[in-house]
């Protein structure tokens, strides 16, 4: 079975502020310091409604998080947003690839045709990503994550009837170097690496940054058939370029992106009915045909913003998108050919 599909799209709009939701702890002017009895507590910023604003003042249900708490909360992975988001749930029918985003009951449902549309709107830095195979990322050097309840047709567009979810990149901050390694080991060989770095090219005017995360694990169930591989393992390698340029005492600021990157991880396990499930324990399969879930995705996008007044950008978003899937399903869960599908898809 193989769906194809195309899309190209360009994005052109007024907006107070480019930037859509964060608790900017690091930028003093926007993030004002609250003191009351000795306490400090730092005002969240977001912009659900297309501008700066305290999220205690947006008529929104909005979660907002940084790119540190979704560390901090375990969160490497689209899939794994409900462990952080009220109210969200996701489900896939192929394991951590693809997932089905559900807010407020409002979902896909498990829908196994990449080709359908969710109603909750993905976007990453402002671009929507339509195509539900590149929604499974994994999510590395963010700034910050916003999921908004919907409806969100009237400032997001189509297909935000459940709500949208916007990822935002951490982008050069046009100041100096810095730079970051993160490793970690887990549980059946798990190995997890995110790297970043940057570099200011001209100050305050040209940064270029770099970033990249890795992940491999051989998951939690075994294959007791002869030389079967093991459902539910974990193979993520994926790289992003952000280049910004900001002219001096130019009201001018350019943002461009260019991500790629691969997951190729086993199905998920399968249990067989009857008399294929005798003799196998709870965490074992007997499956001689452990399929690999392939998804690509890659993508470029520009971001133009000309100040017009403090309180006014005029905001251009061009982006070109593509991937593919190739997810191989042995659905029968038993050492026998018994129903093998093999579902395809590629899209622009």
């Amino acid at each position: 079975m193989e769906h194809t599909h195309r899309l190209a799209a360009v994005a052109f709009g007024l907006m107070s502020s480019t930037t859509l939701a964060t608790a900017r702890a690091a930028d003093a002017p926007t993030a004002a310091a609250l003191s009351a009895g000795g306490s400090t507590v730092q005002e969240i910023v977001v912009t659900a409604q297309r501008r700066e604003q305290s999220i205690l003042k947006v008529p929104v249900a909005v979660t907002a998080l940084a790119g540190d708490a979704l560390a901090t909360k375990g969160v490497s992975r689209s899939s794994d947003l409900s462990m952080a988001v009220p109210n969200l749930q996701v489900n896939s029918a192929y394991g951590e690839t693809q997932p089905n985003f559900s807010l407020r009951g409002v979902s896909v449902a498990n829908e196994y045709n990449s080709n359908q549309v969710s109603p909750i709107g993905v976007y990453i830095n402002d671009v929507y990503i339509v195509s539900r195979t590149s929604q499974g990322m994994g999510l590395f050097d963010l700034d910050r994550v916003e999921v908004l309840r919907g409806p969100q047709g009237t400032l997001f567009g189509r297909n935000t009837t459940g709500g949208a979810i916007n990822f935002i990149t951490r982008a050069p901050g046009l100041q100096g170097s810095n730079g970051y390694i993160d490793a970690g080991f887990g549980s059946f060989d798990t190995f997890k690496l995110q790297a970043a770095g940057e570099t200011t090219l001209a100050g305050d005017q040209v940064g270029l940054r770099a970033a990249i995360n890795y992940e491999t694990g051989r998951g939690q169930f075994d294959n007791i058939y002869p030389g079967g591989a093991r459902p539910d393992s974990t193979d993520t390698l994926q790289g992003r370029l952000s280049l910004r340029v900001r002219p001096d005492g130019s009201p001018l600021d350019v943002k461009i992106t260019a991500y790629g990157g691969r997951n190729n991880p086993t199905q998920a396990a399968v249990f067989g009915l009857g008399a294929f499930r005798q003799g196998v324990g709870f965490f074992q399969v007997d499956e001689n045909r452990i399929g690999h879930n392939l998804t690509e995705a890659y993508g470029l996008s520009t971001n133009i913003a000309y100040a017009l007044n403090p309180d006014l950008k005029l905001v251009s978003i061009t982006s070109g998108d593509g991937g593919r899937q190739q997810l191989q399903q042995a659905a029968d869960g038993s050492p026998l050919d018994i129903l093998d599908i093999t579902w395809r898809s590629q899209f622009r």
